[in-house]
């Protein structure tokens, strides 16, 4: 659901939808209510990159931009737990570099061989 949507309508649009499905409206309701009370109201505290910052990252030089992805990498694989899959490191730190506004193809690029520095791989 889009943030901008008010809460009203998108209780009543889910709602619909799974009503739609088959589910009881009473339980649909409650399920709904439930979500949407832990949906976060600011994107800025759910981990997003504003728009201002993905227009930065666009305007950017790519190598600062390279290197910049690879700091916050290196930064973030320190407080990492060790016991961690190497699949989900992967998926962790993609998934940090995504919501900070970075194209698919850099965060792939640059955690691969971050990884591979440092012998994870």
């Amino acid at each position: 659901m889009s943030p901008d949507l008010p809460t009203d309508k998108a209780t009543a649009r889910l709602v619909g939808l799974l009503a739609r499905r088959g589910c009881p409206q009473s339980l649909a309701y409650a399920v709904v209510r439930a979500e949407l009370a832990h949906r976060p109201t600011d994107l800025a505290s759910a981990g997003a990159a504003s728009p201002q910052e993905r227009i930065d990252l666009a305007s950017a030089d790519p190598v600062a931009e390279d290197e910049q992805a690879r700091e916050l990498v290196r930064r973030k694989l320190r407080t990492m737990p060790g016991k961690l899959t190497q699949d989900k490191m992967v998926n962790r730190l993609i998934g940090m570099l995504a919501r900070r506004g970075y194209g698919s193809s850099i965060a792939y690029t640059v955690v691969k061989e971050e990884l591979a520095a440092a012998d994870l791989l």
